[in-house]
C-alpha cells in the first residue's frame, strides 16, 4: 500500500467515527409521543446538559 491509500483510509475511519458518534446522540430524537407501544419508553427523552 502505498502513502495515499492510508490516508483515503484514515479519512473513511474518520467520517465512520463521526457518523457513529452522530447516530448516538441523536437517537430518540425522531420520537413521535406514542410511548405505550415503545420499547425505549423509559430512555427515549434526549438528557439535558447542565
Amino acid at each position: 500500500m502505498n502513502p495515499l491509500d492510508y490516508i483515503i483510509l484514515a479519512a473513511v475511519l474518520v467520517l465512520l467515527f463521526f457518523a457513529i458518534r452522530y447516530s448516538v446522540r441523536h437517537r430518540g430524537e425522531s420520537c413521535g409521543g406514542n410511548c405505550s407501544s415503545c420499547p425505549y419508553a423509559a430512555g427515549c427523552e434526549k438528557k439535558k446538559k447542565r
